[in-house]
């Protein structure tokens, strides 16, 4: 299965700049939990913010709703881990 990539700032940020490709997943909003409902909890997944404290919280939610392979970082940590190029607005 493919690896999916999760931005989880809020859609101000994501718009100034986030990884080609990345999903937007605000965990501050109140769609975070439903959103994630929606995925598979067997992928491989890159949860990422902008220092990586936020996808560090992401990422201990996202295991204790079961997903099993999960990491988390800053945005630059996930662009290097991931080769996705940074998109800026």
């Amino acid at each position: 299965m493919a690896r999916i990539v999760i931005d989880v700032r809020s859609p101000a940020e994501y718009a100034e700049r986030h990884l080609d490709g990345a999903l937007n997943f605000d965990i501050r909003g109140a769609t975070f939990g439903p959103m994630l409902d929606e995925l598979p909890k067997d992928a491989e997944y890159v949860v990422y913010c902008a220092a990586g404290h936020r996808a560090g919280q992401a990422r201990n939610r996202m295991r204790a709703a079961g997903f099993t392979d999960v990491t988390s970082y800053g945005i630059l940590g996930a662009a290097a881990v991931t080769g996705l190029p940074v998109i800026t607005a």
